[in-house]
């Protein structure tokens, strides 16, 4: 069970070995603090000490960049919520919803999204596609040429909304959430190469909305 638990977090900038070790500390915490009784269950009591202490550990020692502990604690509350919402709309929930469901204002909850690649940042020299001779540092905009960034920014807001909802996701997910290829395959129940293909198909949109 501190196996399987420890195997949810893996690829997160933490090694696999090491969430090993945090899921056992909560296997052990449980069993010290388990009381046994006719209406109790270990195993409910063991997996939340658990996952307990796997988010700790990310909260405390994962962070490649430390952001304040009010968005990481703001971070582990949208993590809570965000799949549940996904299941019951049947989309993936926007960051008003997030942020209604949580009970906290749209700019916190915006704030701690913008944070999610501080467990693991991706190279600039990354390529988009497994295939693809482009990089993510290629599809960013000269900082210093601050017209032509919002010209950019403006060229590619109506492409972006005219995507389908599927590749949005997956865009966001690449983009924003810094997942990788094989968790955005996992997600939406393609083949990573199908992930890969669906990339390069989507930045040839926004890089002829840039060049038009």
């Amino acid at each position: 069970m501190a196996r399987s638990l420890a195997l949810r977090y893996d690829g997160r900038g933490v090694e696999r070995e090491e969430l090993f070790q945090v899921a056992y500390v909560g296997l052990v915490k449980a069993v010290q603090g388990y009381v046994p009784g006719p209406d109790t269950d270990f195993r409910s009591y063991a997996f939340p000490t658990i996952r307990g202490e796997l988010k700790r550990h990310f909260r405390d020692y994962a962070w490649s960049v430390r952001p304040p502990r009010r968005i990481q604690n703001l971070q582990a509350s949208i993590n809570a919520v965000e799949g549940e919402l996904a299941a019951r709309l049947h989309r993936w929930p926007t960051d008003q919803e997030l942020a209604d469901r949580i009970g906290v204002p749209l700019g916190d909850v915006r704030d701690a999204q913008r944070a999610l690649g501080c467990f693991r940042p991706v190279s600039l020299d990354a390529p988009v596609g497994v295939e693809s001779a482009m990089s993510l540092g290629s599809l960013m905009p000269d900082q210093e040429n601050t017209f032509e960034l919002v010209n950019q920014l403006e060229t590619l807001r109506p492409a972006v909304e005219n995507l389908a909802a599927r590749d949005k996701l997956i865009l966001r997910r690449r983009m924003i959430d810094h997942w990788s290829q094989a968790e955005i395959a996992a997600e939406i129940g393609v083949s990573q190469m199908q992930v890969s293909r669906l990339l390069r198909r989507i930045m040839s949109i926004l890089q002829d909305a840039l060049a038009a």
